[in-house]
């Protein structure tokens, strides 16, 4: 926290903001702008309204976009055209759904965005004709809330999209759920403990994600009446250490993608989160209150984040998941990559963290040495895709990433044409 004014590293170079959680988070805002929505030249305008490292200047200009495109898909000027009134409902939504990162989640107002985003996003979603619907996967005695995109009696490859400490399940269907879509996938997108409105639920994050993950797949395996398929899961950010629980542990996953492969997720925290490992925990509380008393945003996340994980700070969140670690045992803290057999392609952008560089480094090549068949794609700013998950290119990872499944699972090859 010293050095730098982000509270992880997650991007090389400088976008718009000196505040690096915010650049950041602009990044992704573009690369939401290359998928749907809203356009890229759009996001760099509300840019222009932000005040550098203000959180309510930034929650105040998204939501106006996210007003502005909720009326123009109202306008009868394009009410003959279907699709552009689906993506100006999905500019709307994920306009709502960039201001709420900045959103007070101890504030009404993050809570008021979350409900103009779904609403928002299933008006999009419907008036492109979509297959989707929302669901609620049944766990531990209440549900998880998701999306899915798929026909009854479907037998198409299905992908399980994770998401990580950021997401919401809107999130998830630019990663996987639109591409997918359009690429002939079925996908199912589900907020996990602790992602999205589970604190909320009771649902904080945990250690063990391995367990709702299998009632997610147990879900589509009802859903397609025990004949599952081809399935594949697609892991990002805090999702690349959920999504190795299943990959390690389930073996009806055929095939595992992770930007990035994460095995050792308390050492991610010691590593990129240091200045709260290494002080005495009341020290460590006193910088997190000194981050958020000289910045502004961080203070947001840092609440957020604490909200998450349904405790006072980050420091007893952190505190919180060792003691589960320890009181699980080493399984739960850490998943062997050593028991993964199903094909692996690991995604890694320049930009990230060195711990999570280095975790891919030793399971790529581990997993090579044990003959398992994993790809590697590395990402730069020469791509517009050196920052975490691959955000400022989104289009170009999804044509990869498809193209490799397609391989992986034998379907047959595409007219190039359609990936245009």
């Amino acid at each position: 926290m010293k050095k730098r004014d982000g509270i992880v590293k997650r991007q090389k170079g400088r976008v718009r903001f000196r505040n690096e959680d915010m650049d950041f988070m602009f990044t992704w805002a573009l690369g939401i702008g290359q998928i749907l929505g809203y356009a890229p030249t759009q996001a760099l305008r509300v840019g222009n309204a932000i005040t550098d490292g203000d959180p309510d200047s930034w929650c105040d200009a998204f939501a106006e976009l996210g007003r502005t495109e909720a009326a123009r898909a109202r306008l009868d000027a394009i009410a003959f055209s279907v699709a552009a009134k689906g993506q100006a409902h999905l500019g709307a939504a994920y306009a709502y759904r960039m201001a709420l990162q900045y959103a007070d989640v101890r504030a009404n107002r993050f809570r008021n965005l979350i409900a103009e985003m779904e609403r928002e996003f299933s008006a999009g979603a419907e008036a492109l004709g979509m297959p989707l619907r929302s669901v609620e996967i049944p766990f531990e005695g209440k549900s998880l809330p998701g999306y899915f995109i798929g026909q009854p009696g479907s037998r198409r490859p299905v992908v399980l999209m994770v998401g990580g400490g950021d997401t919401f399940r809107e999130d998830l269907f630019y990663f996987a759920g639109y591409p997918g879509w359009k690429r002939d996938y079925d996908v199912l997108m589900v907020d996990l403990p602790g992602q999205g409105t589970c604190p909320d639920r009771g649902f904080p994050f945990r250690v063990d994600m391995y367990a709702p993950q299998k009632a997610a797949i147990d879900w589509l395996e009802a859903e397609r009446g025990g004949e599952l398929g081809k399935l594949a899961i697609y892991g990002v950010s805090g999702g690349g250490y959920f999504s190795a629980q299943c990959a390690a542990s389930d073996r009806r996953v055929s095939a595992w993608i992770a930007a990035t492969p994460i095995f050792d997720i308390i050492e991610v925290f010691r590593k990129e989160m240091g200045a709260f490992y290494e002080a005495p925990a009341w020290l460590a509380r006193g910088i997190s209150r000194l981050a958020g008393a000289v910045n502004r945003a961080a203070d947001v996340s840092l609440a957020k984040y604490a909200w998450q994980f349904r405790t006072a700070d980050m420091r007893a969140a952190m505190d919180g998941l060792e003691a589960q670690a320890r009181a699980a045992g080493p399984q739960a803290g850490s998943v062997d990559w050593r028991s993964v057999a199903c094909p692996c392609l690991f995604l890694v952008s320049e930009g990230e963290g060195p711990e999570l560089i280095r975790q891919t480094d030793v399971a790529h090549r581990g997993l090579r040495e044990l003959g398992v068949d994993v790809t590697r794609l590395d990402f730069g700013a020469a791509e517009g895709a050196d920052s975490h998950c691959q955000l400022g290119n989104l289009r170009l990872v999804q044509t990869l990433l498809f193209d490799w499944l397609d391989d992986r699972f034998g379907l047959p090859a595409r007219d190039p044409r359609l990936a245009c």
